[in-house]
């Protein structure tokens, strides 16, 4: 997404409006250009805090997935760390009853 765009978009959307309303009340070109001029000053600033906080929005939510995603992770670790452990106690078990079972033998 172009975010770069949105004061550039805005400014010129608002002075477009402007032009257009100081032409159809028939304005003085003075009072036109001073209202255009705060107008597009104003409006720049509206865009610009505007695309501070969607970037502070897009930033925020990249950080939620990183973090779901190293939780998610981490999760899948511990999953595999119990497996191994549940598997070398099987083994631990299987390697007693076989050393019994050579005892019993002898």
């Amino acid at each position: 997404m172009k975010i770069r765009f949105i004061p550039a978009g805005v400014t010129l959307i608002a002075g477009a409006i402007t032009c257009l309303i100081c032409l159809m009340r028939n304005y003085d070109v003075m009072y036109s250009l001073k209202m255009l001029l705060l107008v597009l000053i104003i409006f720049s600033l509206i865009g610009m805090k505007a695309q501070q906080v969607i970037l502070n929005v897009m930033r925020e939510q990249k950080m939620q997935e990183e973090e779901e995603i190293r939780m998610a992770e981490w999760k899948e670790a511990e999953r595999l760390k119990q497996m191994e452990a549940q598997q070398d106690m099987q083994e631990e078990q299987s390697d007693d009853e076989m050393g019994e079972e050579e005892e019993s033998k002898q």
